[in-house]
């Protein structure tokens, strides 16, 4: 799959209001509230009305490293996105989950946002 496809999926798929992305724990969700053409809004817990952002440049990489390595981690993410990790490292497991949310990785659990990483999945929703 190319990033043109896989930014069609997102783009299709991720619906604020309707959907919620897994956490890096593998149980909790985060809610999507905004999603525009740049960056897409998640809801930081379920008894705030916070949000954290990330951005399309964000999900390309992760998608492309997934595509390239077979794993997406932390260590990947703070390559490119240090000050937006050191601010928040739950944008990392953000933006993973909402890979694992259209088909596109498997989350590996971990204890918290540092712990969990993300593989290429054995089969993709988008391909089935």
């Amino acid at each position: 799959m190319k990033w043109i496809d896989a930014k069609r999926l997102i783009r299709g798929v991720v619906l604020p209001g309707k959907t919620a992305i897994l956490k890096c724990d593998g149980v909790g969700r985060r809610a999507v509230t905004a999603h525009t053409a740049q960056k897409i809004s998640m809801r930081t817990g379920a008894a705030t009305k916070q949000t954290k952002t990330i951005s399309y440049d964000m999900l390309r990489h992760a998608f492309e490293t997934l595509e390239g390595y077979g794993r997406f981690d932390p260590s990947d993410f703070r390559s490119k996105f240090a000050e937006a990790y050191d601010a928040a490292p739950c944008r990392f497991s953000m933006t993973g989950g909402l890979l694992v949310e259209v088909g596109l990785a498997q989350l590996v659990p971990g204890a918290g946002e540092k712990a969990c990483y993300y593989v290429k999945p054995t089969q993709s929703k988008a391909a089935v």
